[in-house]
């Protein structure tokens, strides 16, 4: 067992990113470039003392890591965290790296007095803290030992089983215009912010997944793409001297989107037929530059969080 006095390392955001981009390159090239076969079934990594979801990167880079490692449960803690539980994380284990980030706090001049998230700035406030971010490093429950403890895995059920008819109510609920003007091809067009769909009938079985599936797991990656228009998030274009890079971080944000609405609602993620020409110019992007993943993962579950609270 570790003993108080061992220290534990803790990584940077940027060692922590790195890490995980080179094992994402490393799984993607082994699955054949298959990004939602990552991640498992179950995108809901939480903490063990506060039951919270962990939120953007880090709940794709523990649930990355679960599945990798084929722990039992998604649920982790940090070292003290868990000692405040009674338990004990194992000797030589090895924790996983995540980010905190601290946004910065601003006061009002005349209060002194913190001013709520979101308020527009303007000359009566002034900044009392700048924004933090560095790195933690927390444990998976399978890597602590519980015979001492009093705590009891927790059974925390983020979600629920939808019903199609569900599901349509919440496509609905978006208020995003679907069209099936052109019944051939799936697609965005943000000048005039709708979606085009192929008729859901005209979808058919895949070896991985059958017509309905099919048709909801490509109706995600549209409607994550909508989500960046002026009227709702207002994505702006990272990359936007460079067009080749530009498409691959927003085709890389609306498959990651996709995935996250896809294992909210148990729809299982289909394969895109120009997955391999993503997939290359995912892992040229993600070699050169990291916060590319990290970056693509932030918009996918702003994405995500616009119409799932």
């Amino acid at each position: 067992m570790l003993c108080e006095s061992e220290e534990i390392k803790m990584a940077t955001p940027q060692q922590t990113l790195e890490q995980f981009a080179k094992e994402v390159i490393a799984s993607m090239k082994k699955n054949n470039g298959r990004w939602e076969k990552m991640f498992g079934e179950n995108i809901n990594a939480f903490n063990s003392v506060t039951t919270n979801r962990y939120r953007g990167i880090n709940q794709l880079i523990l649930s990355f890591t679960s599945e990798s490692k084929k722990y039992k449960n998604n649920i982790w803690a940090s070292y003290k965290q868990w000692q405040s539980a009674g338990a004990q994380v194992n000797k030589g284990a090895k924790g996983t790296g995540i980010i905190f980030y601290k946004p910065s706090v601003y006061v009002s001049k005349k209060t002194g007095n913190p001013v709520p998230f979101g308020t527009i700035l303007d000359g009566s406030t002034e900044k009392k803290s700048w924004s933090v971010m560095r790195g933690s490093t927390v444990f998976n429950v399978d890597q602590v030992d519980l015979s001492n403890s009093e705590y009891k895995i927790p059974v925390v059920k983020f979600g629920k089983q939808y019903s199609i008819k569900e599901i349509d109510s919440f496509i609905k609920s978006t208020n995003v215009t679907v069209k099936h003007d052109d019944v051939n091809r799936c697609f965005y067009v943000p000048a005039k912010d709708y979606i085009n769909m192929t008729p859901k009938e005209f979808f058919k079985d895949t070896k991985d997944s059958d017509a309905t599936v099919n048709y909801y797991s490509v109706f995600f990656h549209e409607l994550t793409h909508a989500t960046g228009h002026e009227s709702r998030l207002n994505r702006k274009d990272k990359f936007e001297f460079d067009h080749t890079k530009s498409y691959a971080f927003e085709e890389l944000v609306a498959e990651t989107g996709s995935i996250l609405f896809g294992k909210h609602f148990k729809i299982a993620k289909t394969v895109r037929p120009n997955h391999a020409q993503y997939l290359n110019s995912w892992i040229k992007a993600l070699e050169n530059d990291f916060s590319f993943l990290s970056g693509a993962i932030a918009q996918a579950s702003k994405s995500f969080e616009y119409y799932v609270k």
